[in-house]
Parts: C-alpha cells; sequence; structure tokens
C-alpha cells in the first residue's frame, strides 16, 4: 500500500527531474534528486524510486538503455512480435500490410531523438546438466561489462528475452533444488510435507546459519554468485524467481533482526521451536506485573508456575499441538537443548548439545540462538551476496527500498496468476469424474472468482504451500476427485502429499464455493504435525 507520507508534489517533481536526460548521463542530477529518496522513501512512489535506480544505479550507458526504453520500448517489443508474424505469413495481401507496418515502425524508431542504439550483448551457452557451475562462470565473465546477457542453452537454437528469463527461472529451480541444498545449505530445510524436490517454505526460504568450515566457505561463494545473478537481472529488468522471505532483504539492507524473526509453528521449515522458545521467553521477559510480584523471590517463583501452566499447547503451539502440556513436560518431551534449531544443528555454545532448555535459561537460549541466527551464522554470506550485488549496482542505492519492496524487485511478485484456459489444463478430473462433470465445472468457476489471499489458501490446502512451485502454474497440478460416501452436507478434503481434491457431490457453484471457503479456513495448520 502507499505510504501515508507520500508526497504527490516531490514525487512529481523528482519525475519531471528524470525526464531531462542531458542531467542523468553528466550526472548532473541536484543533490536532493539522489539523496532524499535514500533517506526519505515513504515521500516517493515506488515506481518513481525504481525509475530513479534504472536511470542512474547503472550507469550512464544503462541510464540510456533505460530511458530510451521508457520512450520506444513499445515500438520495439511490436516491431519484434510483427517480424515473427511476418516470417510466419503465407497470405501475400496480409505480407505487405506487415511488411508497410514494419517499416513505419523503424521509421519512427530510427528517428525518434530517443533512440541512440542499443547495448552490447554477450552470449552465452549453458547446458542444463551443469547449469549452476556454467551459470557462475557466465556471471564472472559478465560482471563489470555493462553488457546485456545472452543466453542459449546447449543444443537448442531458441535465444532472445524469453530464453534468458527462462535461463533465470531454471537457475532458481536449482538453487531451491532439495538435493543442492544439501550440498551447499544456503537455505533452512522445510518440513517435506510438500514432497517437492524444491524448497517449499510457507515463509520462504529463510537464510541458513552456519558455523566456520568448508559447508559454510561454500555457500560463501554461492551467495556471491546469486548476487551476481540478481544483478544482472535487476540490470535488464528480469527477475529471479526465488521464493525468499523478505527478512533476507533486511539483512542486505543491514536491518537488525530480532526473535520475531524466528520460524513459527505452520512455517513449514526447521527452527520453529525457536519461535516458540522466543515467544515464552518473551512472556517471561514482561513479568507478571509489579503488583503480583514484590521481590526477586517471588519473581523465580512465578516463572516456575508459567513453567508449570498446562495451557502451554494452547497458547504456543499449532493448533494441532495444543495438548494439555505444560512448558517443562513439552521440553522434557522433545529434548530441546542449546543447538541451532533446538533440536539439531550447530551447536551455540561449547557443549551445546548437553545442556538441556529450561525455564532459568531459555531467554539465554534465544538470546545466543538469535545471535547465531541473524548475526555470526550468516554475516558472512550475507556480505557475500552484497559483493557480488555491488559489482552491477551500488548497494547504498537500496536504501531508498523495503525490505519487501526489494523482494518484489529482485523475485516477482507473490502474485497466483491463472484463468479458466490455464485451470483446465492442470487440474485432472480422476476417479470417474470427468470434464464435462457439472462439480468440475462449478471448481474451475470459484477458482477462477478467488482473490490473491484466497488462491494463496487454497494452495495450502491442496499442496501445503500457499505459493505455486517453481515455475509457476505450469508446474503444479491437481487431481480432483469425487467423494464417494459423503453428502452435500460434507466439506471438501485433500490429500496434500500427493495434491489430491475430493469434492462431495454439490449442486451448485454457490455451495461448492461456501463449503470450499469453510474448508481452507478451517484448515490452518492441518498439515503441521510437529515442531521442528
Amino acid at each position: 500500500p502507499p505510504s501515508p507520507w507520500a508526497s504527490p508534489a516531490m514525487d512529481r517533481r523528482l519525475q519531471a527531474q528524470l525526464e531531462d536526460g542531458l542531467s542523468i548521463v553528466c550526472g548532473a542530477l541536484p543533490p536532493w534528486a539522489t539523496t532524499l529518496p535514500k533517506f526519505c522513501p515513504f515521500l516517493f512512489s515506488l515506481e518513481t524510486r525504481k525509475k530513479l535506480l534504472r536511470y542512474i544505479g547503472f550507469g550512464p550507458s544503462l541510464g540510456v538503455h533505460w530511458m530510451q526504453e521508457a520512450k520506444v520500448g513499445s515500438f520495439l517489443r511490436r516491431r519484434a512480435t510483427l517480424q515473427t508474424e511476418l516470417n510466419a505469413q503465407t497470405d501475400p495481401r496480409k505480407m505487405q500490410e506487415m511488411s508497410q507496418e514494419l517499416s513505419n515502425l523503424e521509421e519512427h524508431v530510427i528517428r525518434s531523438s530517443h533512440w541512440l542504439g542499443t547495448l552490447q550483448s554477450t552470449l552465452v551457452k549453458v547446458h542444463r546438466g551443469d547449469l549452476l557451475r556454467q551459470s557462475e562462470r557466465a556471471m564472472e565473465l559478465v560482471s563489470g561489462s555493462g553488457h546485456l546477457l545472452e543466453v542459449q542453452f546447449d543444443g537448442e537454437t531458441g535465444f532472445g528475452s524469453a530464453v534468458t528469463q527462462s535461463f533465470y527461472v531454471e537457475v532458481s529451480q536449482a538453487l531451491q533444488d532439495r538435493e543442492n541444498n544439501r550440498e551447499v545449505p544456503m537455505w533452512v530445510e522445510d518440513d517435506g510435507a510438500s514432497g517437492s524436490q524444491y524448497l517449499l517454505c510457507r515463509r520462504g526460504l529463510l537464510l541458513r546459519p552456519l558455523e566456520r568450515g568448508p559447508q559454510r566457505d561454500a555457500a560463501v561463494r554461492r551467495f556471491r554468485f546469486l548476487g551476481r545473478l540478481m544483478g544482472q537481472a535487476l540490470l535488464e529488468g528480469f527477475i529471479v524467481p526465488l521464493p525468499l522471505a523478505a527478512d533476507f532483504f533486511a539483512l542486505v539492507l543491514g536491518e537488525p533482526l530480532r526473535p520475531g524473526s524466528f520460524p513459527r509453528p505452520g512455517s513449514g521449515c526447521a527452527g520453529e521451536l525457536c519461535g516458540v522458545l522466543a515467544d515464552f521467553a518473551a512472556e517471561l521477559a514482561a513479568g507478571p506485573g509489579l503488583c503480583e510480584v514484590e521481590n526477586e523471590s517471588n519473581y523465580d517463583e512465578w516463572k516456575q508456575a508459567q513453567a508449570k501452566r498446562p495451557d502451554f499447547g494452547d497458547r504456543f503451539l499449532a493448533q494441532s499441538q495444543a495438548n494439555s502440556l505444560s512448558f517443562n513436560e513439552y521440553l522434557s518431551l522433545v529434548g530441546a537443548c542449546f543447538l541451532e534449531t533446538g533440536l539439531s544443528g550447530a551447536p551455540l555454545c561449547p557443549d551445546g548439545a548437553e545442556l538441556p532448555v529450561t525455564v532459568e535459561n531459555v531467554c539465554s537460549f534465544v538470546e545466543q540462538a538469535t545471535r547465531f541466527w541473524f548475526e555470526t551464522g550468516v554475516s558472512e554470506q550475507v556480505a557475500a551476496f552484497r559483493q557480488g550485488l555491488g559489482e552491477f549496482v551500488p548497494v547504498e542505492s537500496l536504501a531508498a527500498f523495503r525490505p519487501a519492496e526489494l523482494r518484489q524487485m529482485f523475485c516477482g511478485e507473490d502474485r497466483i496468476d491463472w484463468e479458466e484456459s490455464s485451470l483446465l489444463s492442470r487440474l485432472r478430473p480422476a476417479g470417474g469424474l470427468s470434464d464435462r462433470a457439472p462439480l468440475y465445472g462449478f471448481l474451475v468457476a470459484a477458482l477462477v472468482e478467488m482473490n490473491q489471499e484466497e488462491r494463496s489458501r487454497f494452495l495450502d490446502f491442496v499442496s501445503s504451500c500457499p505459493r505455486l512451485p517453481p515455475g509457476g502454474l505450469a508446474n503444479f497440478r491437481l487431481d480432483v476427485f469425487p467423494d464417494t460416501g459423503t453428502s452435500r452436507r460434507s466439506m471438501p478434503r485433500s490429500r496434500a502429499c500427493a495434491n489430491q481434491l475430493y469434492l462431495p457431490p454439490y449442486e451448485s457453484k454457490e455451495e461448492l464455493k461456501t463449503k470450499l471457503h469453510e474448508a481452507m479456513h478451517c484448515s490452518a495448520g492441518h498439515h503441521e504435525q510437529r515442531v521442528r
């Protein structure tokens, strides 16, 4: 949402200043135009700040490129489309009309006062079977050159912007691959509920803290590559569709993260126990109030009473874990100790595996875990990412953006886009249900009418992840079964591990929408069986 402090007048003034191409190329913008958006970004719209970054963040040549794109980019794109259509046309009359339009477009572009020419491109060929290693080499090749990157996959003839974007998508998939992450741990592991070969955390991918050693050295090199990859993509206007958490970009901006950034039950990744203990420690730190405690001895007694309260599960755990458990009983059950996740991982202190977490030291555990997760365990990876990114754009210029805005700029929006035709190709009727059945049509119509939040809830209901998999809807499938033996009063049910949806015999779209909405909202956390 736009900032309540946004100033339309200042925004228009900066937009007008950015129309002065000579000032941009010569680096002669007035100081306020570059300083004010950095220190008071809330005054300006996101689009204006992004425009400023494109025009001055990558140097004069790229500034001219983006100014040119703003003025004649639509004509260039139409020219490319028209050329493709012309090559496939066989009707002489149509060919003549298209040739004339193409000639008019080229004349318009060439005669435009905003057209200076195209940037030099570097064409690289990569093999899908060795994608990460060859991609790292390609980024080293173009780093600092200011060239555009064109990618061609070995053994294939296609190249151009669509293939280059496909390159970024496939590298993102490789970086998200579960096996690759085990070899070079970049991200916190998920709970595996999706059954996918890719990590799919509900909050987005979290940076994995690592202790010193070969694994961290390999992760540092990989993050330097990721910084270069994202820098090149931003330079050209592509995205790298990794589902990163906004907290990652907060670290890149140098913002401190606190215990509130730990995963919580339902996040779908390792470290949820740290979030549970952080919430409990925060309640202890808040204290019972002056009226209830007269001295330190009474405070210790109050803490012990809190540790014995039988509603710990109700207050701090997911619904499926909300049994009558006290803090002491729960810790005795899971065996929490001073390790990275509270259960496993790197020790937070000497002999951390032998030091159990208790009500007396839980605050110390949260403090040490926070330092390891968000400072000492990730500082070298963040520095390497900033170094790689800094080869393409000054990292300081990113101060004009909030973490969520950077996430959108680098990784794309979290939009879930589908329409009737694409859903018909991804929803497979099974179990005797046909694509001509009214029930199947009711489901497709209901999905088309959903807003973004409802689509996210639906994906979480049927696949245990509120995001589409890498590659988008094209890599998603859902088997739709009739739920035999049930009545219209029953609710839909799912088998998220197999991407299966079971629908009772509803007789209208409205009936299906109501029941599906109820099922989606009542199933929050249904796939979360244990805190990790």
